[in-house]
C-alpha cells in the first residue's frame, strides 16, 4: 500500500499550513489477493483488522470500476492486532439462556411490583381507604 500511495495536503484552517495524510488510492482486494496471495474470503478479515487497529480509514468508497482511498495512519504491528481482536464470547447454552431469561423475568416481575405498590400508596394517600 506504501508503495503506490501519495501524501495529500489536508486544511484544517484557512490561516494554517496544511497537514499531510497518506492516502492509498486502489482496489483493496486486488492487493489482499494479488499481492498478498490470500484468497478472496481472507479480504474482510484483513481489512476489517486493519481498521479495528486504526491502520487505516476509509476517506472514499470504491466500487465497480471506481478505486476506493484509504488513509493509512500507522503500520500494523502484532501487539496492535492482539489488543484489536474481540473477545471470544464462550457460546451459551440452552440452560443458561433460559436461566438468564427467567433472571431477567424475575428482575421485570422486582420492578412492576415496587412500581404498583407506589401507585396504591398514592390512591390511599388521595382517597383513603375504602372501610365501610
Amino acid at each position: 500500500m506504501l508503495e503506490v500511495a501519495t501524501s495529500v495536503p489536508t486544511f484544517t484552517d484557512a490561516d494554517a499550513e496544511p497537514s499531510h495524510i497518506i492516502v492509498y488510492e486502489g482496489f483493496l482486494t486486488q492487493l489482499v489477493t494479488g499481492q498478498l496471495n490470500l484468497s478472496v474470503p481472507y479480504y474482510t478479515s484483513v481489512r476489517t483488522s486493519l481498521i479495528r487497529m486504526g491502520c487505516i480509514k476509509q476517506l472514499r468508497r470504491g466500487g465497480g470500476t471506481a478505486p476506493s482511498q484509504w488513509e493509512m495512519c500507522y503500520e500494523p504491528t502484532l501487539d496492535a492486532f492482539m489488543h484489536a481482536q474481540p473477545k471470544k464470547v464462550p457460546k451459551q447454552t440452552p440452560d443458561d439462556a433460559k436461566a438468564e431469561q427467567i433472571r431477567n423475568l424475575s428482575t421485570r416481575i422486582a420492578s412492576l411490583e415496587a412500581w404498583q405498590k407506589s401507585v396504591n400508596e398514592m390512591l390511599v394517600a388521595k382517597f383513603g381507604t375504602e372501610e365501610s
